[in-house]
């Protein structure tokens, strides 16, 4: 069963939605309460329809699920569920979304980071402030890419390079987070 949800995870990841539909159906053949495979079979349906939005309700909840107190599959089900929403209002519960994982994870939305740095001068400095004690929550892929080139203007090489690592698992296909490892690495 592991297996499988593994390799559904994968497939999800790597935008092969059918195949991760699939595998997620054998988990919940053997498992029908398994909350993550109900969460990627209904994510791996609507992503058919809506696909940036799956691929963010799935990042969201990867983040969330463990959380104490956490409700994250009743509110991904809900949204999927509400055929009649718009684009607008998926993002604005996404957003809601992001502000209460940061409030349990000890966070700070990337949004308030850049406020932060601005009241701070400048990016090294507010980075410095917060990097041991909490966590920046960015779910946004241009967001993602701004923070990688702050850290690597900043000197945070080593940080910025464990980042893109992290990425590439999640996104191996991706172009930007492939060209700046093998930038980093030559460094």
């Amino acid at each position: 069963m592991l297996k499988y949800k593994e390799l559904a995870n994968s497939n999800f990841f790597n935008r092969e939605y059918k195949k991760a539909l699939f595998n997620y159906s054998l988990v919940l053949e053997d498992a029908p309460y398994d909350k993550d495979a109900r969460v990627g079979v209904l994510l791996s349906d609507f992503a058919s329809e809506k696909e940036d939005e799956a691929v963010l309700l799935f990042e969201h909840y990867e983040r969330a699920k463990d959380l104490e107190d956490s409700t994250i599959d009743e509110v991904i089900e809900e949204i999927v569920n509400s055929s009649d929403l718009d684009d607008d209002y998926i993002f604005e519960l996404l957003d809601n979304l992001e502000e209460n994982i940061a409030t349990f994870e000890d966070g700070i939305i990337y949004e308030d980071f850049l406020d932060l740095m601005q009241a701070k001068g400048g990016f090294k400095k507010a980075f410095e402030d917060i990097m041991f004690s909490t966590k920046i929550i960015i779910h946004k892929r241009e967001d993602f890419i701004d923070f990688v080139n702050l850290l690597i203007e900043n000197d945070f090489k080593d940080m910025a390079l464990n980042y893109v690592e992290n990425a590439l698992l999640y996104y191996p296909s991706e172009l930007f987070f492939q060209k700046t490892l093998k930038q980093l690495e030559h460094k």
